[in-house]
């Protein structure tokens, strides 16, 4: 039987009573009609809305959803990536989680309020000490990427450590979301080496660096100078680091998002500033 369930935007392919993937609902009628299903499968029509309501839940899908970001990275060529697509003006805020949590829900208030989506790196030990953090992060639209598990600097670690850093937060991350960190990583401290972004392709990763740093790690920034440092800096196409553990980020950052769009620029999840915008 397959089984459209509209308002949770899936589709579960059950086999003898076992769940054997599942399908996002707006890919649904391209697929019932392509692979002729309705030949071979039931459709309980029950489980699905009054007609028009497909389109109007898939409306409220964030837009970075309806990226193929592995075909994204195909077409950037992997490689590195420090700036976003320069035509728009377009930047990303992305968060680095490696540290402290306590500042991350007043960050996910802010950007709920703006209708701000972010992407933001995790660790796999953030991830452990903050379950619930980064589950709100995925319900609530956020963009999941890879910083490592215990943040080293990767230049100081063998290949094979570096891998089972990448690989051990991955499986973390999905093992509470269901989600892919594929295909950004960004190295801890911003330590690499091009050997070392080789390593992270072939991992199925594009390294990501940043255009402006806020310098929000560093305890003796201010608010203001948070504000100060982005808007002095800010152009198309800015990737700008912040990081979840910062109280002072989580201040500044209403201001920034208001600064940046009385600018004239839509702060934007990191798939979203590589694409070209259709």
């Amino acid at each position: 039987m397959l089984t459209e369930i509209e308002g949770i935007h899936a589709v579960v392919l059950q086999v003898e009573g076992r769940q054997k993937g599942l399908l996002e609902g707006r890919y649904v009628e391209d697929l019932w009609g392509f692979f002729g299903l309705p030949e071979i499968l039931t459709r309980d029509e029950s489980l699905v809305g009054p007609p028009g309501l497909g389109k109007e839940l898939r409306a409220g899908i964030p837009s970075w959803k309806r990226i193929d970001k592995l075909a994204l990275a195909d077409a950037l060529g992997w490689g590195e990536i420090s700036c976003g697509n320069t035509t728009l003006k377009r930047v990303s805020l992305t968060f680095d989680a490696g540290a402290g949590g306590l500042p991350t829900p007043a960050i996910l208030d802010s950007l709920g309020e703006a209708g701000v989506h972010a992407t933001f790196f995790l660790t796999g030990r953030f991830a452990e000490s903050y379950p619930e953090l980064v589950k709100r992060m995925a319900e609530e639209g956020h963009e999941l990427a890879n910083h490592s598990y215990s943040h080293p600097r990767f230049t100081e670690i063998g290949a094979e450590e570096a891998r089972r850093q990448i690989t051990r937060t991955e499986d973390l991350i999905r093992k509470i979301t269901g989600l892919s960190t594929r295909p950004y990583f960004r190295f801890p401290y911003g330590a690499r080496n091009g050997e070392l972004v080789a390593l992270v392709n072939r991992e199925g990763y594009l390294s990501i660096f940043w255009t402006i740093d806020t310098l929000d790690w560093d305890a003796s920034t201010t608010c203001e100078q948070i504000r100060s440092r982005v808007m002095r800096n800010i152009k198309p196409g800015a990737i700008i680091l912040m990081h979840c553990g910062s109280p002072q980020e989580a201040q500044a950052l209403p201001l920034v998002i208001r600064d940046l769009r009385e600018m004239g620029y839509e702060p934007t999840t990191l798939t979203e500033l590589l694409s070209d915008g259709t």
